[in-house]
């Protein structure tokens, strides 16, 4: 038994130390054109053995690597259009799968609509700019004389 508790020990206090990735080019370019094709940067880095940590070091740095963020804003805007390509493809081939039936299957149609859901979603979530809805706003009033009211309408 203690030997157990002895090489469960040691197991958790290991640590496994990652490679240091150096900053090249191609590798960027790697990383960008994944984005730019809707992959998500979680499994892009996990593709190129790249830490979150690194990577984000480099899009902070904006003295060593100016054009990081903007490159990596493009990508992601890139992968959103080409997700919702995606979405747009699916609709289009169920409405002509569906011409061609008597009956649609609704379980189908569901799944279709939460696809669509989730390309909206994800598109106003990584570009709120661009796909986000303006139907909140916010109404801040007040003087010296009266108190602040903050109103919050959506």
């Amino acid at each position: 038994m203690q030997h157990k508790q002895h090489y469960i020990r040691i197991i958790t206090n290991y640590k496994i130390m990652a490679n240091k990735t150096k900053y090249s080019k191609e590798l960027i370019d790697l990383i960008m054109t994944d984005l730019a094709q809707g992959i998500s940067i979680k499994n892009t880095l996990k593709t190129h053995s790249l830490s979150w940590e690194c990577f984000r070091k480099w899009l902070l740095n904006v003295n060593k690597y100016p054009k990081l963020r903007e490159m990596y804003s493009q990508a992601k805007s890139d992968g959103i259009e080409y997700c919702l390509s995606d979405a747009q493809n699916l609709i289009n081939s169920a409405v002509e799968d569906a011409r061609h039936k008597e009956k649609v299957d609704l379980g189908s149609t569901h799944l279709i609509k939460e696809f669509i859901s989730l390309a909206k979603w994800r598109a106003e979530k990584l570009n709120a700019k661009v796909y986000g809805k303006n139907d909140a706003n916010l109404k801040i009033s007040g003087d010296d004389n009266a108190p602040l009211i903050v109103k919050w309408t959506s």
